[in-house]
């Protein structure tokens, strides 16, 4: 088992030869020396990062997560679907993690890519849910100050006051009916069906 003292030396000296030291860099370099080996610097430090950081070679990062997947959500938008090569391009030209940030921070690419989508699927599904209140409450206020309450009344109150339309009530619920059913609202009769 290698020192602390003894990895910083070979990782120094190794990256002394390259702008970037990479692992795989790192290995070709190590072969045939007498320096710690990947799983030595991995059984000292835990990560690559880790060791590179205390050997001085990797800047603390200046990039937060919500940072990498907010550039990752706006390449996605201008570029469409990204490929990391696409993505390398599109970072070189702006002040937003580099693509090696985005590896070193989610493991991989791929990890990346699917980080950001699974924020965007619980965000539309958490979506519809906060969507279902709005329309409930404002049901509700309807039925409370409208007199009579239907359809149409309501279409027009919700017009007036930009809550959600009868249409989209009756989506969300299967139909105008279902929804009043659900809550236990129910239509009265008067002038409003005229």
């Amino acid at each position: 088992m290698k020192t602390e003292a003894e990895i910083i030396q070979a990782l120094q000296t190794a990256a002394s030869l390259t702008p970037s030291l990479t692992v795989t860099q790192y290995q070709r370099w190590s072969q045939g020396q007498n320096a710690p080996t990947f799983l030595d610097i991995l059984s000292v430090y835990g990560t690559w990062t880790n060791a590179l950081k205390a050997s001085g070679l990797l800047e603390i990062r200046r990039f937060e997560s919500h940072d990498m997947i907010q550039a990752l959500r706006l390449a996605s938008a201008e570029e469409g679907k990204l490929t990391s090569a696409q993505y390398r391009h599109w970072a070189s030209e702006r002040s937003v993690p580099s693509l090696g940030d985005i590896i070193t921070h989610f493991g991989s690419w791929s990890l990346a890519v699917k980080a950001v989508e699974r924020l965007e699927e619980q965000h539309f599904t958490v979506q519809p849910e906060r969507e279902k209140v709005e329309m409930v409450q404002a049901l509700f206020e309807a039925y409370r100050i409208l007199k009579p309450f239907n359809a149409i009344t309501y279409q027009k109150w919700a017009k007036r006051f930009q809550k959600p339309s009868v249409a989209k009530v009756s989506r969300r619920f299967g139909s105008w009916k279902s929804a009043l059913d659900e809550l236990g609202i129910y239509e009265s009769e008067g002038r409003g069906r005229e």
